[in-house]
């Protein structure tokens, strides 16, 4: 994954699709009066200010996240006494912060190599308090993509392609499989919280519609460009996704895309 300047996740943070989706993972959480909440992956932190919110009578909440850019964002956004970062990887959690109540990774799981997953819900449940709970959501999993929306992506496929032929460039095609698209399914994923040694583990699929201007948004983080394309030329990347995008929703006539949110949690 590369993180670049100028390119990162906080344009797709900043829609209402993704507040309402960021939401309903803080809904799931609740913290003791003066525990600790981590924001695992906290990104330019939304999350974390979402928890704030939910939960202003907590001791103190730590985001960390593995991009320094996110983490700017995240501290110009949040100054608050309670809320500190740490530079870190999810996989890297148990030596960035300590005991806690709450462990959250809001669309981080997706981005860790299939084979890391079951380790980063391992460390958060050592570092939970007895009763803590750990809670994630994705929308790479499998069955995030509802049948009858497939034509769309193809679509968009082609015309991404279409545009970058006319620079002189392709998708790169042979590279290895994106860490977005090693998928697992729902049941999959409540194993790792059980291996992990949660209890009371759920899961719980949401459909949420994006609109074209969802999807622009996303066209501008530099690891979705990176992962799609191929690309390692932001700028390219993305011009070249967002005006393949506008032109399968109109070829298609399409003026949103619905698609599937998947939040697992257990309780230690």
């Amino acid at each position: 994954m590369t993180f670049v300047h100028g390119y990162e996740f906080d344009a797709m943070s900043r829609r209402p699709l993704y507040g309402d989706v960021t939401q309903r993972l803080v809904d799931i959480c609740e913290a003791p009066a003066g525990g600790v909440v981590a924001d695992v992956g906290c990104g330019s932190g939304l999350a974390t200010e979402l928890l704030l919110a939910r939960s202003g009578h907590v001791g103190a909440i730590v985001g960390i996240d593995p991009s320094r850019h996110e983490l700017a964002i995240a501290r110009a956004r949040l100054r608050d006494p309670k809320v500190s970062f740490v530079h870190g990887r999810a996989q890297d959690v148990e030596s960035l912060t300590g005991p806690m109540d709450v462990a959250v990774l809001s669309n981080v799981m997706h981005q860790i190599p299939a084979a890391e997953r079951g380790a980063v819900v391992e460390g958060c449940h050592r570092l939970l308090a007895p009763g803590g709970r750990c809670a994630l959501n994705t929308l790479f999993y499998e069955g995030a993509v509802l049948p009858r929306t497939r034509p769309f992506y193809a679509q968009w496929l082609r015309a991404t392609r279409e545009v970058l032929r006319e620079t002189g460039s392709d998708l790169v095609l042979a590279r290895s499989r994106p860490v977005a698209m090693e998928t697992l399914t729902p049941a999959q994923h409540e194993e790792l919280f059980a291996a992990a040694g949660f209890s009371r583990i759920t899961s719980e699929e949401a459909v949420y519609a994006w609109t074209l201007e969802d999807w622009e948004a996303l066209c501008r983080y530099s690891v979705f460009v990176e992962g799609a394309t191929g690309i390692d030329d932001p700028a390219l990347g993305s011009e070249a996704l967002t005006r393949g995008l506008r032109a399968a929703f109109e070829q298609l006539e399409l003026t949103e895309v619905p698609r599937r949110w998947l939040f697992v949690w257990g309780d230690k």
